[in-house]
């Protein structure tokens, strides 16, 4: 829409008039908003020019009509004055006043009848009066006492929350429609905040007032909030991540922040048949992996795991000149005679664990693009599994690795040991037997995994060293038997192999 002085202009040349609503209303460029642009030409059009065509509107545009402004008229801060029926006004520093209604412009005189100050109103038919002051380009509102607020009601006057969460309040003045923008406040912000819009945000716990107030009138009405913090975070310790098939643990669970409230969580184990979790004591049931999860009670969500491996932990001393001991099972087994868990070499998660797949597309060891054999290698790289890729020391613990190389050719050296074909428990494997204490350990021939398929199970067993070859770095070293042959050998590194852990003697 064309503003007012453009619109004058035009008349003199012919052109069509701005509308009627949009001079009675004020708002010039017609974007549904009173503001300086549109108040500064509608105040200079009547103060300082003299239009050149009455505008074709019913009756006198410029007719003074006091008795539209007549009454008390208040601030926002309180501040009062007064437009009486002679014309007279007991606003600071003026005398008169003459009010147009077709601009909703009201002006106002000194005692020498000059004007000193022009007022606006938003609509004739509003109560808003709009003061302009030219030297700082500010606005004041103003509001007659028969459209101020005289009550608020909320649509929420308790709130119990938890911390991070919102709540929406909204605030209805009476009577309707009557004058000022609400403002919200919050007694503790450190508890709950509040924005412009009435949307609440809990932080942390505690109590808060929440207080939406209409401005001119300054009534308000209040919201008491609770909060209840809720749990950020668990930390959980415990003593052992590997367990023997007699021992057990107590995971202790510090729950963050720590108050009264929020202690209390809830425990569950992943496999009860391996461990079995009561008020954060791990009992072991039987070999393998368990998940624990501790979990906050206050509806949070937040949550604490950590892995515990059950083992078959006894170990042989066959009396080897290095004092290696061995293992009485593989990894994953109860029983000697078990199969267990198969893994590719330097990996920590087997077949048990969810790898179904000994593939090198499903290889750890590649670099960013994509390229295998990039930690482990013959140029420049490892030649021995470190701890942090070692099976054995991963899920049985620090006094436990994967087998050297050399300990293998200890372990098959004939002037130590001597080793046979046999079974156990009706299951095949070899039997392996001291020279000189009589004491022996029992392999079984627990095949192999290649890509996703099982291999030579009751057949072949293939255990995995942790020592790379030096004649390709995509091998790696392993025992391995069949029913007339045993010896070491080397394989594809992301073929699903057993492991028999070794340690040294105490």
């Amino acid at each position: 829409m064309k503003k007012l002085f453009l619109s004058l202009i035009l008349v003199a040349l012919g052109a069509t008039v701005t509308n009627a609503q949009t001079i009675v209303k004020g708002d010039m460029n017609d974007d549904g908003e009173l503001n300086v642009s549109d108040v500064t030409m509608t105040v200079s059009t009547i103060l300082g020019n003299t239009p050149i065509q009455t505008i074709s509107l019913a009756g006198n545009p410029f007719e003074v009509d006091n008795t539209l402004v007549v009454g008390t008229w208040y601030a926002p801060d309180g501040t009062s004055f007064a437009f009486n029926e002679d014309g007279t006004t007991t606003f600071p520093g003026a005398f008169t006043y003459k009010f147009r209604p077709t601009q909703g412009v009201l002006t106002l005189y000194n005692a020498s009848g000059n004007p000193i100050k022009a007022m606006v109103m938003n609509d004739v038919t509003s109560e808003y009066l709009l003061e302009v002051n030219y030297a700082t380009g500010a606005f004041t509102y103003y509001t007659n006492e028969g459209s101020l607020a005289t009550g608020i009601t909320l649509s929420q006057t308790t709130l119990a929350m938890n911390s991070g969460t919102t709540a929406q309040m909204t605030a209805n003045v009476m009577p309707e429609g009557s004058f000022g923008a609400i403002t919200w406040t919050s007694s503790d912000e450190s508890v709950a905040t509040v924005d412009a819009n009435g949307l609440v945000t809990a932080i942390a716990g505690g109590s808060a007032t929440i207080t939406a107030t209409a401005s001119g009138s300054l009534v308000s009405a209040s919201c008491a909030v609770s909060v209840t913090q809720m749990v950020t975070s668990i930390n959980l310790s415990m003593t052992k991540t590997v367990l023997g098939l007699n021992e057990s643990v107590i995971l202790t669970a510090t729950v963050l922040p720590e108050t009264a409230s929020n202690r209390n969580v809830t425990w569950s184990s992943s496999n009860e048949d391996v461990a079995y979790v009561r008020n954060g004591k791990v009992v072991p049931f039987s070999c393998g992996t368990a998940i624990i999860t501790c979990e906050a009670a206050d509806g949070s969500g937040v949550k604490a795991i950590c892995k515990v491996n059950v083992a078959n932990t006894e170990y042989v001393d066959l009396n080897l000149p290095s004092g290696t001991l061995w293992a009485k099972c593989n990894i994953g087994a109860t029983n000697p005679e078990d199969y267990g868990d198969y893994y590719a070499w330097g990996e920590i998660a087997g077949y048990n664990d969810g790898k179904t797949e000994f593939s090198l597309e499903t290889y750890f060891d590649k670099d960013e693009n994509g390229n295998p054999y990039k930690k482990y290698n013959n140029d420049g790289g490892l030649l021995e599994l470190i701890l942090e890729d070692d099976a054995a020391y991963m899920n049985w613990g620090p006094a436990w690795r994967m087998p050297s190389l050399e300990q293998f050719e200890e372990l098959l050296n004939n002037e130590y040991t001597t080793t046979e074909w046999t079974t156990m428990n009706g299951i095949y494997g070899r039997k392996i037997t001291s020279k000189t204490n009589e004491n022996s350990i029992f392999f079984p021939a627990a095949g192999d995994y290649e890509g996703i398929t099982f291999n030579y199970g009751g057949k072949r067993g293939l255990y995995w060293s942790r020592t790379l070859t030096l004649s390709g770095d995509y091998v790696a070293w392993f025992m391995g038997f069949y029913s007339n042959d045993i010896s070491i050998n080397n394989t594809y590194r992301e073929s699903g192999l057993s492991v028999r852990p070794v340690r040294l003697s105490e």
